[in-house]
């Protein structure tokens, strides 16, 4: 099911993988401890432009084009990583992927080690952290909501403290 194939060699590599009788196709950039970012389709608008250039100087970030017809993202993303044979990554969702990324973590618990939610919203309703647990898998995933209208000051450091740690997770019950 494995089979990437790197098609340029600049900073933000287009690549592709098959999985599931399907060619997904995705954007690598650094190096490093995978983060997968999930975006909408078209959304090429950074988050913090300082975010998006602190994930590629400290992980390699991979960002799968989101088919816009996908009825179903988290099964999509779940067969995704399969292809690429990643498990127990980063994943950060911006927006309209937030859902499809707790879908993600909560049927598929073992995919996922660390979870970003970046709505949108007011930025007095941010920060928040937590573990969500999933009876499915007897897992849990710590989460961390930090909304898209903070500073860039605030967020960064919210953020890079939530990723730091070592992924270690802890059995639900």
């Amino acid at each position: 099911m494995q089979n990437p194939s790197h098609l340029t060699e600049s900073p933000h590599v287009l690549a592709e993988v098959r999985a599931h009788d399907h060619v997904m196709r995705y954007h690598r950039a650094g190096a490093g401890r995978p983060i997968v970012v999930l975006r909408a389709s078209g959304d090429a608008e950074a988050l913090w432009p300082e975010l998006d250039a602190e994930l590629v100087s400290r992980f390699r970030v991979v960002t799968p084009e989101l088919s816009a017809d996908c009825e179903d993202v988290a099964a999509w993303v779940a067969d995704f990583l399969e292809g690429l044979g990643l498990d127990r990554v980063l994943v950060l969702a911006a927006e309209s992927c937030c859902l499809s990324a707790l879908e993600l973590a909560l049927f598929n618990a073992s995919l996922v080690e660390r979870l970003v939610l970046i709505p949108a919203g007011a930025a007095s309703e941010t920060g928040l952290d937590g573990t969500l647990a999933t009876t499915l898998a007897g897992m849990s995933v710590p989460l961390i909501v930090v909304r898209r209208g903070l500073a860039a000051a605030v967020a960064l450091p919210l953020l890079r403290n939530f990723l730091e740690h070592d992924g270690r997770t802890a059995a639900v019950g």
